[in-house]
């Protein structure tokens, strides 16, 4: 009692707003390079899950449109996806995408780095997604992806279509700047002995900076590899987002970045 006699005038439970007011929707504007991850669970196990890297294109005022390639269980490897809604940035950077062609659903959205980059959160009747983007460079071509990258990644192994444990991948990839890429990698998943995988097949780049790739083992088994170009200089440095996936086998999110003096 005493004590609120003596500061009769302190709020209780004040809470203080934080963020600047330096955005608006402006601020996110042009092309991204977009990762995001999704899952459900049920009785405390993962019944689907999802990864899908792509684009995200923001036309500075208020309308956005994700374009992806998804892995998912049920459902497959490297599927299409499109959506699309309306965004809008409050001033202390953050906001939300309201996704109303292509699926249904209200995404949070955080701008930093001064608009050069976001973070997204949000869920569907499905799905509870995470994830981000960055500006991506422009004009891309196979060429590129010319050198030798490491790479690491994360995800589920599969049954089928359920998903029964989880499982981690390192490694190499090597593209030669046309066409031609081979994987070296150590995959990893719980209760079972690491395994050495090498894969080879062939790489196309689209000029949007998306790529995709179609490889196969010894033993001619399918695998799938996708990827968003998050950074460039042309010359010397490349980062990009990557799906790895054998389906109904595994699947994995991660990313790559060159090796220093290996890109040509």
């Amino acid at each position: 009692i005493l004590t609120l006699l003596c500061f009769p005038g302190v709020p209780a439970l004040a809470q203080t707003q934080i963020g600047g007011g330096a955005c608006n929707s402006s601020s996110l504007n042009g092309t991204y390079s977009l990762t995001m991850t999704g899952r459900q669970i049920s009785s405390g196990n993962f019944s689907t899950v999802f990864q899908a890297n792509g684009s995200a294109t923001f036309d500075g005022q208020n309308k956005v449109g994700f374009t992806m390639m998804a892995n998912t269980s049920p459902g497959g490897v490297a599927n299409p996806v499109s959506w699309s809604g309306t965004y809008s940035i409050q001033a202390n950077c953050a906001g939300v995408a309201n996704i109303t062609t292509g699926d249904s659903t209200t995404l949070n959205l955080a701008v930093y780095n001064q608009g050069k980059a976001f973070l997204v959160t949000g869920l569907d009747a499905t799905y509870s997604y995470t994830g981000g983007g960055g500006n991506q460079p422009t004009g891309c071509l196979a060429s590129f992806l010319s050198g030798v990258y490491a790479f690491n990644g994360t995800g589920y192994t599969l049954s089928g279509t359920a998903v029964n444990g989880i499982g981690n991948a390192t490694g190499l990839l090597q593209f030669d700047g046309q066409s031609g890429v081979t994987a070296n990698f150590t995959l990893s998943a719980a209760g079972q002995t690491p395994s050495a995988i090498t894969l080879t097949g062939t790489y196309s780049v689209s000029a949007a900076c998306l790529g995709s790739a179609t490889l196969t083992d010894s033993k001619s088994n399918s695998y799938t590899l996708t990827i968003s170009i998050t950074n460039s200089n042309k010359v010397s440095t490349l980062d990009f987002d990557l799906l790895l996936a054998q389906a109904s086998k595994w699947m994995i999110a991660g990313s790559g970045h060159a090796i220093y003096g290996d890109r040509k």
